[in-house]
């Protein structure tokens, strides 16, 4: 998620912990510990490459976390004896993973478990802000903050945390629904595929975005929990499987499928290899988009893996997105362009 509401979970679970002891302080080091994970974007990288996968790696795993909040916890004892050891402990490490455990439920990645490298965890059920998650914690952070000692500020403090944790068990539940419905609709339309991808559309867990996976295509489709009946309309394109031979021995392809879970697809503009992550964007715009090859006089080239800048039309594709959510005849105006 969103690095402030990162700090509003944090001082959220700071003050389910710490609150009657020191109010106004738990917020405040709890939303200071939550952003730290998120500081690794300051870290140089070699390659655009590497900077999306190296992002939320050691600094998002539970086990790095773990090895490291009691250490912190000590050394906090000596700054504030408000809190004892104890209470530091599960401030800290309470605000490090929940941060963590939260941006895995978005389609992005994240390495929990790093130094071990299985694929990042990347479950999407949650778009990376969505105001309905973290509007009530902003609520709950400054009730605290103006009247730290009322008890209803109190009540809406955990009660925003209640509601944002039972929002998050809702989206889970909306895309094992939407999920569900996809499999049907894919076995009904007798379409192969060798995975698929749900995840809400921007700003809401009421539009879903499908993408199915096989090995020469894929598809898209978008779905609201209103749609009813209505059919499903799966677009299909070309998912560029035969440049995947051309770069058999590209380490960068192998990290990119790794990543994303082989939720990509390869296409050549004029003479270049370009490797995208379907993941994250609508089509035909993408946020991630790297050049992988150059092809000259049919010999491929490795190149260094810089990110190509994406087409944004932001308020139209959010216009469409709210109008989608209602409307299943609504069509995609970017795919129209």
């Amino acid at each position: 998620m969103d690095t402030i509401t990162q700090a509003l979970l944090g001082s959220a679970v700071a003050y389910a912990v710490a609150g009657r002891k020191a109010p106004k302080a738990a917020v405040l080091y709890g939303a200071g510990f939550a952003i730290l994970p998120d500081l690794d974007i300051f870290i140089q990288h070699a390659t655009d490459l590497d900077a999306m996968t190296l992002h939320r790696s050691w600094t998002h795993s539970w086990i790095v976390q773990s090895l490291l909040a009691p250490i912190v916890a000590l050394l906090m004892c000596k700054v504030d004896n408000r809190l004892d050891f104890r209470r530091w402990f599960l401030v800290i490490w309470l605000a490090w993973v929940t941060h963590s455990g939260l941006d895995a439920l978005t389609v992005y990645g994240t390495q929990l478990f790093w130094p071990f490298m299985p694929p990042p965890a990347s479950i999407g059920s949650i778009f990376i802000i969505d105001p309905i998650y973290s509007l009530p914690l902003a609520a709950g952070f400054l009730a605290i903050l103006i009247a730290a000692r009322q008890r209803l500020s109190r009540q809406i403090m955990l009660g925003s945390l209640l509601f944002s944790s039972a929002y998050l068990v809702w989206s889970v539940g909306a895309q094992h629904w939407i999920t569900q419905q996809t499999h049907q609709a894919l076995a009904e339309q007798q379409i192969d595929y060798q995975h698929i991808k749900v995840t809400p559309a921007p700003l809401n867990t009421l539009l879903w975005r499908i993408v199915v996976i096989d090995e020469a295509n894929y598809y898209e489709v978008f779905r609201s929990i209103f749609d009813g009946d209505a059919k499903f309309e799966f677009s299909q394109f070309n998912r560029g499987s035969e440049l995947k031979l051309l770069l058999a021995d590209s380490p960068d392809l192998q990290r990119i499928n790794w990543f994303t879970h082989n939720n990509y697809k390869l296409e050549q503009l004029d003479n270049k290899i370009i490797a995208t992550d379907l993941r994250m964007g609508l089509e035909p715009n993408y946020f991630f988009r790297f050049q992988l090859a150059e092809i000259s006089d049919d010999v491929v080239t490795l190149l260094t893996p810089n990110q190509l800048p994406m087409t944004r039309n932001a308020r139209e594709g959010l216009t469409w997105v709210w109008q989608r959510i209602w409307d299943p005849q609504r069509e995609n105006p970017l795919q129209q362009n």
